[in-house]
């Protein structure tokens, strides 16, 4: 049986809420893991208002200053994940958007995790990365070529599904 629709339609934006939420959530989720990792302990847990979202935000920097390179390294890519979760609200639309090319391989690396970028009509852009790695904890991450260079490879290419990097 089917769930009965809502009598009114969700106020807002819906995309911009459900990453607010993840956003509210995940933020104090790392500044406990930040605490525990520095101090041993992960402190009171905070509650949900808005002045102890901020706080928790502020104590980040701080926080990761007491980690190791690598621990601080780890919470820079999910502080960059929660703000490309923002970027990436249709109303926002400012995450980049790859496009694999899977019929080419890379010359710096070898691997076929080319991408190119697509806009926000789903078009080539002009930019083709490497996604690649060159050894173990070593990325690619190579640009090169143009589109010209791979434009008989993107129309092969138009059926696979975009993906978000």
């Amino acid at each position: 049986m089917a769930p009965r629709p809502a009598d009114a339609p969700f106020p807002g934006d819906p995309q911009a809420f459900a990453a607010l939420m993840v956003i509210w959530e995940k933020v104090p989720r790392l500044e406990a893991a930040l605490r525990l990792a520095v101090a041993g302990h992960p402190g009171l847990r905070r509650g949900g208002s808005s002045g102890n979202f901020l706080e928790a935000l502020a104590a980040i920097p701080g926080l990761a200053a007491g980690l190791d390179e690598d621990a601080e390294a780890l919470a820079g890519r999910i502080l960059e994940w929660l703000v490309d979760v923002a970027r990436a609200v249709p109303a926002i639309d400012e995450a980049e958007r790859w496009r694999p090319v899977p019929s080419r391989a890379c010359p710096y690396c070898g691997c076929f995790f080319l991408k190119v970028m697509i806009d926000s009509r789903g078009q080539p852009a002009g930019r083709v990365g490497c996604f690649g790695h060159l050894g173990p904890g070593e990325p690619c991450r190579a640009a090169w070529g143009s589109l010209a260079e791979i434009a008989q490879d993107l129309e092969r290419a138009e059926t696979v599904p975009d993906v978000e990097e």
